[in-house]
C-alpha cells in the first residue's frame, strides 16, 4: 500500500519538477533572448499568428516628425497611405535578420547606419523597418499562407512608385529579402544573404530561423530570377545588387559558391546571374556602380559581416561608396569618375577568390552575435 502511495507522488512530482525547470528555463531565456523568441519559433513550427509579433512587422519613421499618415495599427497588414504628403525624395527599407532572436526584439535595424551615412548633409529620407515575426526568411504574410515573396515584392513595387529612390538592405535572411526584391528597387545591399536555406548547419535551423523544404525551393528559384533580371538589365529601371560574404565563413562560402561557383562539389558559375565576382576593395570602381550584381568577398571569418564591419569603422565608408552611385547627398565620388576607372580595370571573371575555398569541408554553426 505504501508503495503504491510512492508511486502516485512520484507521478505527481515528476510532471511538476518538469515544468519548474521548463519554466525557468524560458524565464531565463525570455529575459536573456527577448521576449519574442519562443513565440516566433513556436510559431515558424506551428504557423500559428500571434499579434504580440505581427505589431512588430513593420516600423515606419518619416523624415518629416509631423506625419501621422501611418498609424502604428498599420504594422500587421501594412497598407501604404498613398494620400501622404510629407514624403521624402528617398525611402530606405529594412529587412532585419534574427531580429525576434537576437538581444530582443529590434524593430529599427540599420537606423543608425543610415543615420550616420547622411550625418552632416541635408539628405531627406524615410525610413521603413521590417521584421520577421515567423522567421521564415520572410516567406510568411501576415495571414500566414505562405505568400511572403508575393506580398514583399508588391509592397517593394508600390513603394517604387511613390518615392523616386528606394533602397533595400538587410543581413543573413534580411539579406535573403533583399535578394529576391533588389529588381524591383534602386540600389539593393545585402550581407552574408542565405540564397539556399538547406544548406544550413544543423544548429542554426534549431536555434535560427526555420524553413521547411519545399519552401527553400521556392527561394532559390526567386532568388535565380532576380539576379538575372539585373544582370541581363531586363528591369524596367537601372538596379544595382551588391551582396558582400565573409571570405573565410564556411557557412558563407556554402552560399556563395551556389552563386559564384567551386567549392567541394565544383559548382558551376552562375554567369547570367552576375556582373562581377571581386575581392573588396572600398576604392573598386564597381562599388559605387548602378547597374548589375556584383559579389565581395570580405577577408573574415564571421557571418555577421556588418557588426564586424561597423566595428572595425569600415561600414559606413562602405555604404557611402555604395550610395555615391545614386548621388543621395553623397558627391566624394562622380559616377564619371568611376566609369573612367572601371576602363583602367581589367576585371577577369572570375576574379581571385583568395581562400574562399580553404574552409569548405567542416559545417559550422553560424555565429549571429
Amino acid at each position: 500500500m505504501l508503495s503504491t502511495w510512492c508511486w502516485w507522488w512520484l507521478f505527481l512530482i515528476i510532471p511538476v519538477f518538469i515544468g519548474i525547470i521548463l519554466g525557468s528555463f524560458f524565464l531565463f531565456m525570455k529575459r536573456h533572448r527577448g521576449s519574442g523568441y519562443f513565440l516566433s519559433k513556436f510559431s515558424a513550427f506551428t504557423r500559428i499568428r500571434f499579434d504580440h509579433l505581427e505589431k512588430r512587422r513593420q516600423t515606419y519613421c518619416p523624415a518629416n516628425d509631423k506625419c501621422q499618415c501611418h498609424t502604428k495599427e498599420s504594422a500587421a497588414h501594412i497598407e501604404p497611405n498613398l494620400t501622404c504628403p510629407h514624403r521624402s525624395p528617398t525611402l530606405y527599407m529594412s529587412f532585419a535578420g534574427a531580429a525576434m532572436i537576437v538581444g530582443g526584439v529590434r524593430t529599427t535595424e540599420w537606423r543608425g547606419s543610415m543615420q550616420q551615412c547622411h550625418y552632416n548633409t541635408d539628405d531627406q529620407f524615410d525610413a521603413l523597418f521590417f521584421t520577421d515575426p515567423a522567421q521564415c526568411f520572410y516567406l510568411q504574410d501576415p495571414n500566414y499562407n505562405w505568400q511572403g515573396i508575393t506580398y514583399y515584392r508588391n509592397l517593394v513595387a508600390l513603394y517604387a512608385t511613390l518615392y523616386q529612390q528606394v533602397i533595400l538592405i538587410g543581413a543573413s535572411l534580411g539579406g535573403t529579402m533583399v535578394c529576391m526584391c533588389a529588381d524591383l528597387a534602386t540600389l539593393s545591399i545585402a550581407f552574408n544573404p542565405i540564397l539556399d536555406p538547406t544548406l544550413l548547419g544543423l544548429p542554426w535551423r534549431i536555434m535560427g530561423a526555420y524553413c521547411p523544404a519545399r519552401q527553400a525551393q521556392v527561394i532559390r528559384d526567386q532568388v535565380q530570377t532576380t539576379m538575372e533580371q539585373i544582370a541581363g538589365k531586363k528591369t524596367n529601371h537601372d538596379c544595382v545588387l551588391h551582396i558582400h560574404w565573409s571570405q573565410l565563413s564556411a557557412a558563407d562560402q556554402r552560399q556563395a559558391h551556389r552563386i559564384i561557383g567551386g567549392g567541394k562539389y565544383k559548382k558551376p558559375q552562375q554567369t547570367k546571374c552576375l556582373t562581377s565576382v571581386v575581392d573588396f576593395d572600398v576604392n573598386h570602381p564597381d562599388i559605387s556602380s548602378s547597374s548589375g550584381v556584383h559579389a565581395w568577398l570580405h577577408h573574415c571569418s564571421r557571418h555577421a559581416l556588418a557588426m564586424h564591419l561597423k566595428r572595425t569603422d569600415q561600414l559606413i565608408p562602405l555604404l557611402k561608396r555604395h550610395l555615391a552611385a545614386r548621388s543621395i547627398g553623397l558627391t566624394s565620388i562622380s559616377n564619371q569618375l568611376d566609369e573612367k576607372q572601371r576602363q583602367n580595370f581589367t576585371i577577369e571573371f572570375p576574379l581571385s577568390t583568395k581562400l574562399l575555398h580553404q574552409l569548405d569541408k567542416d559545417a559550422i554553426a553560424i555565429d549571429l552575435s
